[in-house]
């Protein structure tokens, strides 16, 4: 099968990343569709697109006039047929159900024509799972991307073909975004497979009063030199969306699900929802982790530190564990996603290996860290081929 260039796209979902996704593409001079069910998310469209896209122009995502090119190469719909109708590739981001990503996937490869590319942008679920959906698997794929960053996770299912994959890595880079190819399947494929463990430590500190928000950020921004700590991350996200992840019933981490929605769930309750509701760990839009001195004015804690490097290293390194993908790619991608000066490999190789232990043995004694992944972890380190 011969796949045409990506000349168009339909994003199936009109959400945030959803609008994300076709500013980005219709920033590179591709006609996107976004379709919705819903009327009002079609008929609210155009305002949304607008905002989003002056709120990355103010981050410096877009530059000057990117944005009025943009616009015109988007249009909505309410109509699925003629949504996916002669365009490349589609792009679910329907919510994140398994059974509803399963019979859209399905409606969807009955729809699309032959050599249509059908992808998920879900980190939620692996490719393998949603694949058998599919009449012609061979198409699909995941291509997953990140709110506010040009990286994309690519990942191809058990029957992928690999024309598939070279086809999307061409239209990552043609959108100036850096795709991240991975091996294999991986939960949470790489960003979240390291970020999902750091935020999970992080409410785990929190509910053990070990650490305030306050404490955890300045840690972590005075360590990694960002803008931003995981507490942040968390309002960034949004409060209601880290609450509907562990409410799952197939929640990795079962043992702590009941007690992390007891501490999020006032928080829900009173609104407190993150920057979208203007409060949530934190008061927007002035909070405290952007204010003057915020970081240089504290100083170090270096036991929460440990906790964290401990978390953040140790599941960076399970990667490359496992071959899921190459470690200068993973730092790539890191630094790219969050604008730290450094992946997790490159600080590995700036610190010795009793550092490393000692920093993997904070957070094994804090209980953020799991027995299993330490271990796969210490071995690998003990190889000696994260300096390689």
């Amino acid at each position: 099968m011969t796949y045409p260039d990506i000349q168009s796209v339909c994003f199936v979902g009109a959400g945030a990343m959803g609008c994300f996704n076709a500013l980005l593409c219709g920033a590179a001079g591709l006609r996107c569709t976004l379709y919705d069910q819903s009327p009002q998310a079609i008929e609210s469209l155009q305002a949304r697109l607008l905002g989003m896209g002056q709120y990355l122009g103010q981050q410096g995502f877009f530059t000057e006039g990117v944005l009025e090119r943009a616009l015109p190469m988007i249009d909505g719909t309410t109509e699925l047929a003629g949504a996916v109708a002669n365009v490349a590739l589609v792009s679910e981001s329907v919510p994140e159900q398994i059974d509803i990503k399963r019979t859209v996937l399905q409606e969807l490869d009955a729809l699309c024509g032959p050599t249509t590319l059908i992808t998920t942008n879900t980190s939620t679920f692996l490719p393998s799972e949603l694949e058998t959906a599919l009449a012609h698997p061979q198409r699909f794929a995941a291509l997953h991307s990140h709110l506010g960053a040009r990286v994309f996770d690519i990942v191809g299912g058990t029957r992928t073909d690999p024309q598939v994959l070279d086809r999307l890595e061409t239209h990552v880079r043609r959108l100036g975004g850096f795709p991240l190819r991975l091996a294999k399947e991986n939960p949470g494929y790489v960003i979240n497979a390291i970020l999902g463990p750091l935020l999970r430590a992080s409410l785990q500190l929190l509910m053990d009063r070990v650490a305030t928000p306050e404490s955890i950020d300045r840690a972590w921004m005075q360590s990694q030199g960002v803008a931003i700590g995981p507490v942040g991350l968390m309002d960034l996200f949004g409060l209601d969306v880290i609450f509907d992840s562990w409410r799952r019933p197939n929640h990795r981490n079962q043992h702590l699900r009941p007690r992390i929605l007891e501490f999020l769930t006032p928080l829900i309750e009173g609104n407190r929802l993150g920057i979208k509701s203007g409060r949530g760990f934190y008061s927007y839009p002035d909070p405290a982790y952007a204010q003057p001195g915020f970081v240089s004015e504290v100083p170090q804690d270096t036991h929460i530190e440990n906790c964290l490097m401990g978390v953040f290293l140790s599941h960076a390194l399970l990667l490359a564990a496992h071959e899921v993908a190459d470690p200068l790619e993973i730092d790539a991608a890191w630094s790219l996603s969050f604008g730290a000066k450094q992946g997790p490999f490159a600080q590995c190789q700036e610190l010795d290996l009793l550092t490393l232990k000692k920093q993997q043995e904070a957070a094994a004694t804090m209980e953020i860290l799991d027995e299993n992944v330490l271990e796969v972890a210490g071995n690998y380190l003990d190889t000696g081929l994260v300096w390689a």
